[in-house]
């Protein structure tokens, strides 16, 4: 992410690819700068929240999240690009609704388990200075001292190879306040509706659910 606060951006599409690929799409490199440059619900490299990325998503895109290849990172100089409008923009994945997970570690850890990674918030003073959106991956229970595996956006050179170990069951940085993920449809290709039709030649809006209703915390991550 550079010098830009956009792990908020990195989470919500980090969590976006692998549900994408869960459902059966394959896994595809999507786009950072689309909801750095385009999300006005959010805050460009000031911070952001996930859920807000899927609503913005939701409402203004029909879930539809462009590739890393036609749309690349820019920000990386703290600097937000114009949001481009351009037709060789390629939709990539698309979701059609989100979940808010129980703020519950064991249901965290189920729900993980059973969909794969998660979008988190943490309060990460102890190792990174802000509160920042990362992914949860992973978790080991084997070991004397359980814990989460997290994944930043600070490249390789951060942390294990940029991923974190977390102690488990102590709420450490406040990782079990905001847990949430996209939903992603296993009968779409990006870019159509549930009738066939392409979004750009019926501009209907797509159906999308919410499967819970979401608290504000007032959390801005960066």
């Amino acid at each position: 992410q550079g010098a830009c606060g956009s792990c908020w951006a990195f989470s919500a599409v980090g969590n976006i690819e692998s549900q994408w690929a869960r459902a059966g799409h394959g896994l595809v490199s999507l786009s950072e700068q689309q909801l750095v440059s385009c999300d006005d619900k959010d805050n460009g490299c000031n911070g952001g929240l996930m859920l807000q990325a899927f609503e913005w998503l939701l409402r203004h895109m029909y879930g539809i999240v462009f590739t890393e290849k036609s749309y690349p990172y820019t920000s990386g100089n703290g600097d937000v690009a114009e949001c481009l409008n351009s037709s060789k923009l390629v939709p990539g994945a698309q979701i059609d609704g989100y979940v808010m997970i129980p703020s519950n570690e064991t249901v965290m850890a189920a729900w993980l388990a059973e969909n794969g990674p998660i979008a988190i918030a943490v309060d990460a003073s102890s190792f990174m200075s802000y509160q920042s959106g990362v992914l949860l991956v992973g978790y080991n229970k084997t070991g004397g001292v359980p814990y989460w595996v997290i994944k930043n956006s600070w490249g390789e050179d951060w942390g294990e190879k940029g991923y974190v170990r977390v102690a488990m069951g102590l709420n450490a940085c406040l990782l079990s306040e905001y847990p949430v993920s996209a939903h992603v449809p296993q009968s779409l290709t990006p870019g159509s509706t549930a009738s066939g039709n392409s979004c750009e030649a019926c501009w209907t809006v797509m159906l999308h659910r919410i499967l819970s209703v979401p608290k504000p915390n007032g959390w801005l991550l960066g």
